[in-house]
């Protein structure tokens, strides 16, 4: 499965490179090229993890802020309501 993973986002990949090098005659084969590496990724991503809810396993998390770091107080900790994965961001802030 993970192969089919790599070659869904080669797919994505190159669809982007010939998408943004040659956009004016090939646009309608890489926008064919990111969708079908998408819907690639998408439907070996529900097939393998069974665990996890199926949003989640699609990749579309419900993120909920959990606290903040212990060492950068800058950085947030936000969890998954639906299947605990924790992930970490920095605040936004513009200097001037």
């Amino acid at each position: 499965m993970e192969k089919l993973k790599t070659a869904a986002w080669f797919l994505i990949t190159a669809g982007v490179i010939v998408l943004i090098m040659y956009f004016e005659t090939m646009w309608p084969y890489a926008s064919v090229m990111i969708l079908a590496g998408a819907a690639l990724h998408t439907a070996v991503s529900l097939k393998t993890k069974k665990s996890l809810p199926l949003l989640c396993r699609a990749g579309y998390h419900r993120y909920k802020i959990a606290g903040y770091d212990e060492e950068i107080r800058s950085m947030r900790i936000y969890e998954c309501t639906r299947c605990g994965k924790k992930h970490k961001a920095f605040l936004g802030g513009g200097g001037g």
